[in-house]
């Protein structure tokens, strides 16, 4: 496969799109992939440069509060027995009365969200602080 952009995985069909050919690069589906990134690709192959996602002074942005994380710059704030550590990159950890620390509240699911809601009512005025929309 040296060289070559893609291949054939006979047993591995996409689950999106039911087609067998992969990348070589990452082994992702290469139907979904030029879906994807089609428009980009098409400027590419007539020599012009790919559209840009994020402006530089956005992704300067990105990388000052990833800094400020690694830092480990964050906001404390308690809400009765819930303490809330936000950081500038959106990460939202919290620790519950019972010493449960859940590392990134962002991460978790929604179903997962709705019953630590229930389970805690404090929690609402949490995720309102970090700008979550909960009502």
């Amino acid at each position: 496969m040296a060289g070559l952009p893609s291949y054939i995985d006979i047993n591995g069909l996409c689950p999106r799109c039911g087609n067998f050919r992969r990348r070589t690069r990452d082994r992702s589906c290469y139907a979904c992939h030029l879906a994807r990134s089609g428009a980009n690709f098409e400027r590419m192959k007539a020599g012009l440069a790919p559209v840009v996602q994020r402006s530089r002074d956005s992704h300067l942005d990105l990388l000052e509060r990833r800094r400020a994380e690694r830092e480990d710059d964050h906001t404390v704030r308690q809400f009765g027995d819930i303490t809330a550590k936000w950081w500038p990159t959106g990460k939202l950890e919290v620790t519950f009365g019972d010493g449960y620390t859940e590392p990134d509240f962002t991460k978790l699911k929604w179903q997962e969200c709705m019953n630590a809601l229930e389970i805690y009512p404090g929690l609402r005025d949490v995720l309102r602080w970090a700008g979550w929309s909960v009502d």
